[in-house]
């Protein structure tokens, strides 16, 4: 019988603002568990060791947590060997509890959950949250999805919807057509992430992952992602540092993936105070985050923020910020049309997207779609 819960979908977002920031202590401490050796029963044993043993109590214990949770999310070796660990150990219990009751440990405790259906063994759930991965990542370049999915979030959605040898997910007509396109021409992977769409087929109303399909062997338990765990930000796997001697490019998109989750975790937190906000925007560190600026104007509701994106080209151009015009025009916030009309032009918004909006006007302004309309008609 399937298992399916209400947020498991190809569209499911995931690295939620309100994530629990774990102190440098904790990353140091759980991280160390699988540098120290190749053996996964070793990270297994280690992991269990500190999770249940570990000094400090509860306090400690939800650092921990958290640490796992940042690091898993990366999904460098590290993060995979964790997420590994922490599948395999012989018992949940204590940590659903600590779990369920952090809302910033939401993503692990959503693993957690989906487990009590009847948890997947590791080589097929690590095969099947690499597919889903991948399929998020040629979404992502058909614009239905903002950004890809974490290795969290992945392994959550696939082992809550899994059932009969498959895992079957929920679409639409409209989604269905655009996963038969991907998956009849799909487009290369992004960022040297390393994809797989096979053993992925179309059903009535569902997409299938074949579970039964020989799993391929992750010597991490789970799948690195080659950019560090960076799809959902579009960026590329750092290469070493000859200046400061760094030899692990893997530890060192870690280490980068990281500072960016943090620093977009701060942006977010305080998305309802302007003037902290707009200092936020003045910062190069900031602004280079891709997706970061666009993810701002999608959610205040601040004019002048909006604003002072417009009227500051660093802020809508260039690849991390190529996504802002087009999330300027459907921001429902009242700017003045003549402040948007310059992105109202194919130099910052593709000519399929404005057909988009002109035809799909419900989720604009009216104002907008009018003057949308009219550059349309202008063009033919």
């Amino acid at each position: 019988m399937l298992t399916e819960c209400p947020g498991s979908s190809l569209l499911q977002t995931c690295l939620g603002q309100d994530l629990l920031t774990p102190t440098d202590e904790a990353l140091d401490e759980v991280g160390a568990l699988v540098r120290r050796t190749d053996d996964p029963f070793a990270w297994t044993q280690s992991l269990e060791s500190l999770l249940l043993a570990g000094p400090g109590g509860r306090p400690a214990l939800v650092e921990r947590l958290a640490a796992l949770q940042m690091l898993a999310t990366v999904g460098a070796a590290g993060g995979a060997r964790l997420l590994a660990a922490f599948w395999m150990q012989p018992d949940h219990a204590a940590c659903a509890a600590v779990l369920a009751a952090e809302p910033g440990l939401e993503p692990l405790a959503e693993l957690v959950r989906a487990r009590e259906r009847g948890a997947l063994d590791l080589p097929h759930l690590a095969g099947a949250t690499l597919r889903l991965i991948s399929l998020a990542d040629q979404l992502c370049q058909e614009g239905v999805r903002d950004g890809g999915l974490d290795l969290v979030t992945a392994a959550a959605i696939a082992q809550a919807n899994h059932g009969n040898g498959q895992v079957a997910l929920p679409v639409d007509r409209a989604l269905a057509a655009v996963v038969a396109r991907v998956l009849a021409t799909p487009r290369p992977f992004r960022d040297g992430l390393r994809g797989d769409l096979g053993g992925i087929q179309l059903a009535p109303g569902f997409v299938l992952i074949d579970l039964e399909q020989e799993p391929a062997y992750f010597p991490h338990g789970f799948p690195v992602l080659i950019d560090g765990g960076l799809s959902a930000f579009g960026d590329r796997l750092p290469t070493a540092d000859a200046d400061n001697g760094a030899a692990d490019p893997d530890a060192a998109a870690a280490k980068l993936a990281l500072d960016r989750l943090r620093m977009r975790k701060l942006v977010l937190d305080n998305i309802m105070s302007t003037s902290v906000l707009l200092e936020y925007l003045r910062d190069p560190k900031v602004t280079s985050i891709p997706g970061l600026v666009a993810e701002v104007v999608n959610r205040t509701r601040n004019p002048q923020v909006i604003e002072v994106v417009v009227g500051n080209r660093a802020l809508h151009t260039g690849f991390a910020n190529k996504a802002v015009p087009l999330a300027c025009l459907r921001s429902p916030v009242n700017v003045p049309v003549k402040t948007l009309r310059k992105f109202i032009h194919v130099k910052y918004v593709s000519k399929v997207d404005l057909k988009r909006l002109a035809n799909d006007r419900t989720g604009i302004r009216r104002e907008i779609g009018v003057e949308i309309a009219k550059y349309l008609e202008s063009l033919a």
